[in-house]
């Protein structure tokens, strides 16, 4: 077994479960922080619980007291009146408390959001992000809390590069996440949605890559890749795979189990575009996000490659649409 701890927070969320397994399969321990109780009843070995609130006071040094590395999952999505206590004061706390400890690597998870709408289609690591400090409607075409998310997680990093002095940070932005049971669930969109947005790009990244990509970087800083205090950041999104958009994902779909709720019909991408601008009234002209492509060139780069890619997880959803289909025919 690996003689290496790693703090993972948010360790009961959509990405975290995933990284709590990846990492005990690869015989790391891990300490991970939950907010709910009935989480630390898991006992498998090599894996320890703390109940934590970052939305409330936390004790961070005792956190990563023994730790060798930090995957820092947690945030707040939804409430806007917690996301500055989590999303920044706690990220602040948490690095803090990491220098403080000598933790060697900490990995932190952003998010393409504090990009906002750019008024470029291409983007990468270099483009333009939100304005940090104040809300600013016209930057972003989204609700006002997804906004704030955006700035929230933008604002996390700009702790981490304040606190950076000898540990080594790894910033994240992934695209949009997605299980095999997220990817099927586009048949359970409402029908307004399926058809209006069949055309979007889907930015879809595979949970298990994500979880891959982080456990990747992690090892890299522990094992002296970067320097002490370097802060390095990448986009995690694979714009560039074979099926990009919902509608692509819905045909295949479609050809396996006539399931109506596949059915391919998609508006002009003009309608939908239009549909956003009426709605958000803003100015100036920006790009929505699923015009907007997201470049993985400084990922790739670094000499990480994706463990699965898009691709194989979409075969992995094919299948399993199929399995269903001939166990219905069966009964």
């Amino acid at each position: 077994m690996l003689d290496k701890r790693v703090l993972v927070t948010g360790a009961t969320g959509r990405i975290g479960m995933v990284v709590v397994d990846d990492l005990l399969d690869r015989g790391y321990r891990v300490r991970a922080t939950t907010s709910r109780e009935a989480a630390t009843k898991d006992g498998r070995e090599g894996l320890e619980w703390r109940v934590a609130d970052f939305a409330g006071e936390c004790d961070f040094p005792s956190l990563v007291n023994g730790c060798d590395a930090v995957i820092h999952l947690a945030a707040e999505l939804g409430n806007k009146q917690k996301m500055q206590r989590v999303n920044v004061e706690a990220t602040r706390g948490l690095a803090e408390a990491a220098e403080q400890g000598g933790i060697a690597a900490f990995c932190y998870a952003s998010s393409v959001s504090v990009y906002g709408s750019g008024r470029s289609i291409e983007i990468d690591e270099r483009s333009a992000v939100l304005t940090h400090d104040r809300d600013e409607p016209s930057e972003y075409w989204a609700l006002d809390y997804v906004r704030e998310y955006g700035r929230t997680k933008l604002r996390g990093e700009l702790e981490l590069r304040k606190a950076a002095r000898s540990t080594r940070y790894i910033i994240l932005r992934p695209a949009v996440v997605v299980s095999i049971a997220q990817m099927i669930g586009i048949r359970d969109w409402n029908p307004i949605k399926r058809v209006l947005a069949a055309h979007r790009h889907a930015h879809h990244v595979y949970v298990w890559d994500v979880s891959d990509a982080l456990i990747w970087f992690m090892q890299q800083a522990l094992d002296g890749a970067y320097a002490p205090g370097q802060v390095e950041v990448y986009n995690l999104a694979e714009d560039d795979c074979a099926t990009r958009r919902h509608i692509d994902f819905m045909r295949r779909a479609y050809s396996i189990n006539r399931d109506p709720r596949y059915r391919p019909i998609a508006v002009h991408w003009a309608a939908d575009w239009l549909h956003d601008f009426l709605r958000f009234r803003t100015l100036p002209i920006r790009n929505p996000l699923w015009r907007m492509r997201f470049s993985n060139d400084r990922l790739k780069a670094s000499g990480y490659r994706f463990r699965y890619g898009m691709e194989k997880a979409v075969d992995q959803a094919l299948a399993q649409l199929r399995r269903e289909f001939d166990e219905t025919r069966q009964v």
